[in-house]
């Protein structure tokens, strides 16, 4: 496309509330070249150099968290509401270890449209809609928490606009969490999809109002432990050995008899018996000869000294 010297366009920088939209501006009173067949395209001057698009650790990690999010496959697993919830839920646990985020609103948007997609995605898995509502309260407490409680996140205008303020008109669930995990835990049964979140949500981190009660984490772990026995008595003791159905390998030990005759093994191994008698044999023979040779010389010259000896002998005469 031909380009005018002087038709000027001035393009916006995205801001953070913003999102991923440019804003292109004319200058009043100026009008496009008209494109003629051979027009070249203008090249850009020579100290131009494109910039690339800055992505944000979240969206390096999914590409595209809008696309993505629509295309997320939730129908594996016991607790649809949690499979829903994975993304949401990955990261919650990245972003609390985060030491930096290069763009910080960016990371919000795609937040509100995860969450968008989230109650969406549970509904149409015929979740009860108090349930959902439910489960995307304690979603936007736990992600408002693991950014607020960061370097990055504390610093930026993500104060100001919450996501449990964009959905729920409210500025902080540290309380309510609670209060939500009490009146679902009554009726177990019914609740245990959501049980299950809250129980994920608190073992990843999340604390909530008892982040800054004195020995806060020793009641959440007794809250958490007690959440874990409610969810056990509903589904039910877990399977402890790692395959209950495996079968040994006892056929093996037979397999060799299958090809190869009895009594062929039997030869086989009278012939190594053999073998090592007879070797045994000529060992012992081997290592006793110079003993048996030195015992017959020994016989030998006792054999020729005793004649000698008897005629040297003084005959005994009688005692007159």
């Amino acid at each position: 496309m031909a380009s005018d010297e002087s038709d000027k366009t001035v393009f916006r920088q995205p801001s953070a509330g913003d999102g991923d939209r440019t804003q292109i501006r004319p200058t009043p009173g100026r009008r496009p070249a008209t494109p003629s067949q051979h027009a070249t395209p203008a090249a850009p001057p020579p100290s131009y150099v494109p910039q690339q698009p800055r992505q944000p650790q979240y969206a390096a990690a999914r590409q595209s968290a809008d696309h993505d999010a629509g295309n997320f496959h939730t129908g594996h697993g016991l607790n649809p509401l949690v499979n829903t919830a994975s993304t949401l839920l990955a990261v919650f646990e990245k972003t609390r270890h985060t030491v930096s985020h290069p763009d910080v609103g960016g990371l919000h948007q795609r937040l509100v449209n995860e969450l968008k997609n989230f109650e969406v995605q549970a509904k149409e898995q015929g979740l009860k809609p108090e349930i959902v509502l439910s489960a995307r309260y304690a979603l936007c407490t736990a992600l408002d928490e693991a950014v607020l409680n960061t370097p990055w996140g504390s610093e930026s205008a993500w104060t100001q606009r919450t996501l449990l303020s964009v959905f729920h008109n409210e500025t902080a669930g540290g309380e309510k969490f609670f209060l939500l995990l009490d009146r679902v835990r009554q009726s177990p049964a019914e609740n245990i999809y959501i049980l299950e979140l809250f129980y994920i949500l608190l073992s990843l981190g999340f604390e909530g109002k008892y982040r800054v009660i004195h020995r806060g984490r020793e009641t959440l772990e007794q809250i958490r432990d007690e959440l874990f026995r409610i969810i056990r008595n509903n589904r039910g003791e877990y399977e402890r050995e790692l395959s209950p159905s495996w079968h040994g390998l006892g056929k093996i030990r037979n397999t060799l008899t299958q090809y190869i005759p009895v009594w062929v093994m039997a030869s086989i191994i009278g012939a190594v018996l053999l073998l090592a008698y007879s070797g045994f044999r000529f060992w012992l023979y081997q290592s006793s000869s110079p003993v048996a040779e030195q015992l017959t010389e020994i016989s030998q010259l006792k054999a020729v000294a005793k004649p000698g000896r008897l005629e040297e002998a003084p005959k005994s005469t009688p005692f007159e």
